[in-house]
């Protein structure tokens, strides 16, 4: 562990470097004075990008929950932020939650169980790796990544038909704000696409299989895991909506989500990335409610 750390009140916050598969990960473990049993690990989201939107999320929910008793691993998986390695994408991440479930909890001894927490295509990484992992006993997962062809569709149907019903839509066609010539030139590309797709040959068809076939390992990853799971859902994100339609349409999937161990909680007005403080406040607090009624079970 690094001599250096940053002081908040009775929560210590560690920079901390790990190794994962002959390469090293980078992280900041958040120790409380007096720590709860359940810890949390962070797992991030989006691929290799900027993080000053979603990253600093990750911080304020942490510290949220460091100040009342969570211990909290933030870290980048490899190919991420500082940490080494290539980046091989969430489908290949097993070895990398692991050694931070791992981590956690020789860090803070205090710690029996560990709850994994991602949006997005975390979310979705999380779903099919954790069965394999001892130390995670709870998932909280965001707005799953599950787009296919078939759910984008759906999803993106039901967006504009629901925007027929706003009053702001037609004023803003009336104004012409909208670059309907655009639009038209998207529509065609779409079309083409589904013609080329229509006469597209067996062997090129081949050649697609298993585009989708993560969607299929989170199904078999849920199915599998034995732990409390809880789904945080955004109701103004397309993603949101894709993993909506997906249980909508696939009887496996909404026996899988509808376990008597799982809990969905509702977030109307939250974006993909609960990026509005109000939606960060009611994530973090649904969080913690979280931990803590896994504490009492």
């Amino acid at each position: 562990m690094s001599d250096t750390a940053l002081n908040a009140g009775d929560v210590r916050e560690t920079p901390i470097v790990f190794p994962c598969d002959g390469d090293s990960l980078v992280g900041i473990v958040h120790r409380p004075k007096n720590p709860l049993e359940y810890g949390l690990v962070t797992i991030v989201a989006g691929g290799p990008q900027y993080r000053a939107g979603v990253g600093r999320g990750m911080v304020n929910t942490a510290r949220f929950l460091a100040d009342r008793g969570v211990a909290v691993l933030r870290f980048d998986y490899r190919g991420l932020g500082d940490s080494g390695g290539d980046f091989l994408g969430f489908e290949h991440i097993e070895q990398d939650i692991e050694a931070a479930v791992s981590l956690l909890q020789r860090e803070v001894p205090e710690v029996k169980k560990v709850v994994l927490w991602g949006g997005c295509d975390a979310a979705s990484g999380a779903m099919i790796h954790s069965w394999k992992i001892p130390g995670a006993k709870s998932l909280v997962l965001g707005n799953p990544w599950v787009t296919t062809h078939e759910t984008h569709a759906a999803a993106m149907k039901h967006h504009y038909l629901s925007r027929l019903r706003e009053p702001s839509f037609w004023r803003k066609l009336f104004r012409l704000d909208y670059d309907l010539l655009a639009y038209a030139r998207a529509g065609l590309k779409k079309a083409g696409l589904r013609v080329a797709r229509i006469v597209r040959s067996p062997s090129d068809e081949a050649a697609n299989v298993g585009a989708d076939n993560f969607v299929d390992s989170m199904l078999a990853g849920l199915e599998r895991y034995e732990g409390p799971v809880l789904f945080l859902v955004s109701g103004q994100s397309v993603a949101s909506r894709e993993f909506d339609e997906l249980i909508n349409q696939d009887e496996r999937w909404r026996a899988a989500c509808g376990r008597s161990l799982h809990k969905r909680v509702d977030f109307p007005a939250a974006d993909q990335t609960f990026s509005d403080k109000n939606s960060r406040e009611r994530v973090n607090q649904t969080i913690l409610d979280w931990i803590l009624e896994l504490t009492r079970r």
